[in-house]
């Protein structure tokens, strides 16, 4: 018996838009009209046409693993995301958070326990400009 996997699917008032959107940031994307897969960097998110564009608004999912590092160093500071820094939390996990272009919010996480040795989070934030506005660090 194979892994089974959980992909999420978000919601989309306008596809064509969520598609240039995430081919930007450098992922693969493939758009089938009212339906869209993406991929790249080991993460899979699949994006569905709606006619309630609020409910955009409502939506997350959660996204899990060591690499999202990597993917933070990669995407923040382009200036059409709106990205946070990466926060320790309370609850044990490293998070950032990334809003696509109608609203859903896509968190990333790892567990502060899987952190390199000795990493520093001011260190990692230091004068880096979120897509809020802000300087870091």
């Amino acid at each position: 018996m194979s892994d089974l996997q959980a992909i999420p699917i978000l919601l989309s008032p306008e596809i064509g838009e969520t598609d240039t959107f995430w081919q930007r940031l450098g992922f693969s994307t493939f758009n089938f009209g009212n339906y869209l897969i993406l991929k790249g960097f080991g993460i899979e998110i699949h994006y569905a046409q709606t006619s309630v564009p609020e409910v955009c608004n409502e939506t997350s999912c959660y996204l899990r693993g060591g690499g999202i590092l990597e993917l933070h160093k990669r995407l923040f500071g382009l200036p059409e995301l709106r990205i946070t820094s990466l926060m320790a939390r309370e609850w044990g996990m490293a998070e950032y958070y990334i809003h696509d272009p109608h609203g859903n919010l896509l968190k990333f996480g790892m567990s502060t326990e899987e952190l390199p040795q000795g990493f520093d989070f001011a260190e990692f934030n230091k004068g880096k400009t979120n897509g809020f506005g802000s300087t870091l660090g």
